[in-house]
C-alpha cells in the first residue's frame, strides 16, 4: 500500500514539472515583452504625431520636399555633395 502510495505521488508530482517550467520560462520573457511594448508605444506615438501633421497643407508641403525632392515650379534646386 505504501509503495502504491509513494508511485501515486510521484506520478502526481512530476505532471507538474512540465508546467511549472513554462511558468518560469513565460515569467523570463516578461522583461523583453516589456520593451518591445515600450518600442511599440514610442513607435504609436511617433506616428500619431505624423498623422497629424499630414492633415495640414504645410507637413504636406515639407514631406513631400524632405522625402520626394519636390520643389515648386520656378524654385531652384542645389545639391550639396557630402565629403
Amino acid at each position: 500500500m505504501v509503495v502504491i502510495y509513494a508511485a501515486f505521488l510521484g506520478l502526481l508530482l512530476a505532471s507538474y514539472v512540465p508546467p511549472l517550467q513554462d511558468i518560469l520560462h513565460d515569467r523570463a520573457e516578461i522583461p523583453t515583452l516589456e520593451q518591445r511594448l515600450q518600442k511599440a508605444r514610442t513607435q504609436n506615438t511617433a506616428n500619431a504625431r505624423l498623422i497629424e501633421e499630414l492633415k495640414t497643407p504645410a507637413g504636406i508641403e515639407r514631406a513631400a520636399r524632405e522625402r520626394y525632392g519636390m520643389v515648386r515650379s520656378g524654385e531652384k534646386v542645389y545639391i550639396i555633395p557630402k565629403e
